[in-house]
């Protein structure tokens, strides 16, 4: 059966479509959205700023909710970066009217060149900062100008 459309009635129409909009964000969140991953700029789990000076990269992370035991901050041999938090799962039996924080977020970055030996990891008021110093080798690289 076609029922006929309702020009006037917009709030349901638009209380269905952010129904059908939440839906979308809740299933893009739970795919891997990391810039080296599949879903690349869709939505992220957690905001961050990453700044690339002459002498290192510099990493700012909004975790707030989690606490320094709860994140993982790792490198590795493929320069790759890795910041993941988990929390414990909120108990099953508890009625949610609205469940939004997620028990588990990561993203993963690829930065070259880094200094393993010497990052620097500090977690102060839900912010995380990364300073990683950049090897000597790419420090020292030439840029040549093109004529």
């Amino acid at each position: 059966m076609i029922r006929p459309m309702n020009p006037f009635d917009l709030s349901a129409k638009a209380d269905k479509a952010m129904s059908i909009l939440g839906n979308a964000a809740e299933t893009l969140a739970d795919l891997s959205c990391t810039p080296i991953g599949h879903v690349s700029g869709a939505v992220y789990p957690f905001r961050v700023d990453i700044v690339d000076t002459e002498n290192c990269y510099e990493l700012f992370a909004d975790l707030a909710g989690f606490t320094k035991e709860q994140i993982t901050v790792s490198y590795s041999n493929n320069d790759k970066l890795e910041i993941k938090a988990e929390r414990e799962e909120p108990d099953a039996s508890a009625h949610f009217v609205c469940h939004e924080r997620r028990a588990s977020v990561s993203r993963s970055f690829a930065l070259s060149d880094v200094d393993t030996e010497n990052v620097h990891v500090t977690f102060t008021d839900g912010v995380l900062h990364v300073v990683l110093p950049k090897t000597k080798e790419s420090i020292n690289k030439t840029t040549f100008s093109i004529d």
